[in-house]
């Protein structure tokens, strides 16, 4: 009885599969994105894992790894709080039909907040106009500005507006250090 069993299952992979003519004129696959220009390589200055101190200290608030994936089109982000059970990431990359960057945070707070914005002389400027936060009443504008430092590292500073970017109040400052080895 395996016999008969055998030579269908043989007969149906025979059938299925593809002959070398057809092999031969298939289509070649299309080409991948490549996220080379100068627009998609302006964040790479903060890819790194990294130890980020309060600015101006030695007190470490947080731990984050930064890395490119996706053919170099994406960068990830991930954020780990020290002293604190609070934790998030983000997807980074710059829109080629808007021509700007794209930022979406999540964290373990219930957060998502979409952030764009672009190059600075110094970094990257990212804001999220109009913002609802579930641990927030009312909505604000948040502004993240990135600046590259003469030692290699990263000042993060980000900012908080309740009245659609007129005044501003930080709401924290961090310094990115890239961990060692």
């Amino acid at each position: 009885m395996v016999k008969p069993v055998v030579a269908v299952v043989v007969t149906l992979l025979c059938m299925s599969a593809p002959s070398a003519a057809s092999a031969q004129t298939a289509p070649p696959p299309p080409p991948g994105y490549a996220c080379t220009a100068p627009e998609h390589r302006a964040f790479d200055f903060w890819v790194g894992s990294w130890e980020a101190y309060v600015t101006g200290s030695n007190n470490v608030a947080g731990a984050s790894l930064i890395e490119k994936r996706d053919g170099g089109c994406v960068i990830t982000e991930r954020w780990t709080s020290v002293g604190t059970p609070y934790s998030g990431g983000s997807l980074n990359m710059y829109d080629t039909t808007a021509r700007k960057w794209v930022q979406v945070w999540m964290d373990s707070g219930g957060e998502v907040t979409r952030f764009e914005g672009g190059p600075t002389p110094t970094g990257m400027m990212l804001t999220a106009p109009d913002e609802a936060n579930p641990n927030r009443p009312g909505r604000t504008t948040l502004r993240m500005t990135f600046t590259r430092q003469p030692d290699g590292s990263v000042r993060q500073l980000g900012e908080i507006s309740p009245d659609r970017g007129v005044s501003w109040t930080t709401s924290y400052d961090f310094t990115y250090r890239l961990k060692p080895g």
